[in-house]
Formats: C-alpha cells, structure tokens, sequence
C-alpha cells in the first residue's frame, strides 16, 4: 500500500480493504486495525455486512421491477420506509431476503413482470411442497415482504395476507443425563468453557452469546445483561464457578489481543483484529456445540425443564430466564403432565 499510495497522507481503508479481497493470505483487518491506532488511516463509514449482502441480493435480480421492490422491502425493514417502524435486525434482514430470492426468481422465470400480477393461489403453490421450517420461514418471509409492499403503495392488495400454516408444537424434554456428565470437561479453551457454561447453566440463546457486550459483565457485582430488542434487558446473576470462568477469559483474552478495540464479550483471532467489532458468527458458536456433542437448543431446553420439574413455577423460570408468560407455562406443562392448563381455582 505505501509503495503504490506513500506514507505521507492516511490510507483510505477502502483500499486496503480492496488489496486484501485479491489474496486470502492478506490480512486487511489487522493492517486496517493497526493503522487507526497510530491515526494513519482514512475510514470509510461503518456499513453492516448483514445489510451488504441483502442490497447484493436485491441488486443481483435481473428483472428491474422486482429488485426494485426488494429495494424497498430491506428499507422498511430498516425503519426507513415511507412509514416509520421499528427497524429489524440486520441479520433478520439478510434472512428475510434470502429466503424469498428462490421464489422471486421462479416468479421471474414463470413471465411474471411486477408484483402486483402475485396472486394467493402464486404463493400457495409455492408452499404447498414444502415442510416443517422450511415453509415456516418462506411463509413468514412473504407476509413481511407484501405487508411491506402494500405499505409502500407498491401492490393493490396483500395476496399472503390470508394465508395461514398449520404446525405442530413440540413438547419440550429433558436430555438423558449421561450425555450431560462431563460436558465441561471436553473442552480446554477458557472462551469455549464460558460460552458452553453459560448455556448450560443459565439458558443462553446462541444468538445471545454472539452479541455479549464487555460492559455487559459487571464482575464486581456478579451480574451479566442480556440485551433484548424492544424488550427490557434481562439481568442474571452469576455463580462462582461462571465468575471463574469469565476471568479466565478476559485475562487470556487481553494478553492476546491488548490492542483490541472489539467492543464484543466474545471474540475469535479474526474479530478481535477487526476495527469495525463485528460479532463473533453464528458458525462459531455451531462448531463449538457439535464438538460438545450437544446442539446448543437442546442443552437450553434441557436446562429450563429441569428447573420447571424442581419449581413448578412459571413465575421463577420467567425470572431466571427472561421467559415469556406463555413460554414458561409450556415448560411447566410438560415438566408436571398432571397439571392442567386452565384459569386458576378459586
């Protein structure tokens, strides 16, 4: 970089970002991380890679009219439609996005031209085929999506507007206890540790752990906040044991990484060099639990339904693990068959 640009002006991180996607051996975040520290560099503004890749989707349409609308569909999402809204997501986005770009591409294909020419009967035969989450997702992802065009003005009607799924609720269950024994055991890093910790013992969702703030820990009162959007944040208290285990990780955490400005509880070798503090990806945390040998879903549900079988309490699980009312009631219900669900008796 400073053979072709100098060393006498800062470097435009746009370009040194552009050198390090010709070779995988480059490693652009470092030297971008490393020249913001000694001011020698020029930064672009901040820009969500989850948004990037849905604008990418959207453009890569061919037909005008519908990248168009999937424009406009990622605009309100983001709260900035005709309309203010509360904004999603970026990952929510990226999701939205993704999961419809199949179906608008068939859509295309089949000579479709705009979307007010999508009828109910487009979208049920889409549906129709598929199964489980799979519809789930394209399901929930079109009604967002005409809901957003009918909003904008850019369809007459909402054709996913009456479409409903049927789905069946699976009864939360415990794990057998042999496949528990050990678990921390398995594992030698302080970061993993914590993380599998964290999950076992206080419910965490994995999407939780990935956006873990450093400020959210307050080690001195044993507290960690468990951010929630549109929600009031959910506070736990720490034992011990989990206190332990959050030392150990700061304390290796700042003798790797003392530079790193990554505002993120969690951080891998990558994102703790990376200036613009992404957080640690969904993939990381997956790997993590497949060597445990243990989803990470399951060792939450595991956990909340053993407290159910001790407590019987909606209440105390709604205080534990920041449950919703209907949510803890469905483990109480399935860790007490006898119970029926019902007003309560006089």
């Amino acid at each position: 970089m400073t053979g072709h640009l100098g060393a006498d002006l800062p470097i435009q991180e746009s370009d040194i970002r552009a050198l390090a996607s010709t070779r995988a051996d480059l490693q652009g975040a470092r030297v971008i991380n490393y020249l913001r520290l000694r001011g020698l560099l020029d930064a672009q503004p901040p820009s969500d890679p989850c948004i990037a890749r849905a604008r990418h989707h959207a453009t890569a349409i061919r037909h005008p009219v519908f990248s168009a609308a999937v424009h406009t569909f990622i605009d309100v999402l983001l709260g900035q439609g005709s309309t203010p809204s509360r904004a999603r997501s970026p990952k929510t986005v990226e999701n939205y996005v993704a999961a419809i770009l199949d179906t608008l591409k068939t859509w295309i294909a089949e000579g479709l031209t705009d979307p007010r020419e999508i009828t109910k009967k487009h979208i049920e035969d889409i549906l129709d085929p598929l199964r489980g989450d799979q519809a789930r997702c394209l399901h929930t992802a079109l009604r967002s999506f005409f809901r957003a065009l009918k909003r904008e003005r850019l369809v007459f009607r909402d054709p996913a507007r009456s479409i409903s799924l049927t789905s069946s609720r699976s009864v939360p269950t415990a794990l057998p206890s042999d496949r528990i024994a050990g678990l921390l055991d398995r594992l030698d890093g302080p970061r993993d540790r914590l993380m599998v910790a964290l999950v076992a013992i206080y419910a965490l969702l994995p999407g939780q752990l990935a956006h873990l703030r450093r400020t959210d820990l307050d080690r001195s009162k044993g507290r960690l906040r468990l951010r929630r959007a549109g929600r009031m944040d959910h506070v736990i208290y720490l034992d011990t044991f989990t206190l332990r285990l959050a030392t150990a990780w700061e304390l290796q955490r700042h003798r790797r990484w003392p530079d790193s400005s990554n505002p993120h509880f969690f951080v891998t070798r990558n994102t703790a060099v990376d200036d613009s503090g992404p957080p640690i990806s969904a993939g990381v945390v997956q790997q993590l639990f497949q060597r445990v040998g243990l989803p990470a879903g399951r060792l939450r549900v595991d956990r909340i339904v053993d407290e159910a079988r001790h407590s019987a309490d909606p209440v105390r699980l709604m205080e534990l693990f920041g449950l919703s009312n209907l949510s803890a009631t469905r483990y109480v219900l399935s860790a007490h068959p006898d119970k029926k669900s019902g007003p309560i008796a006089p």
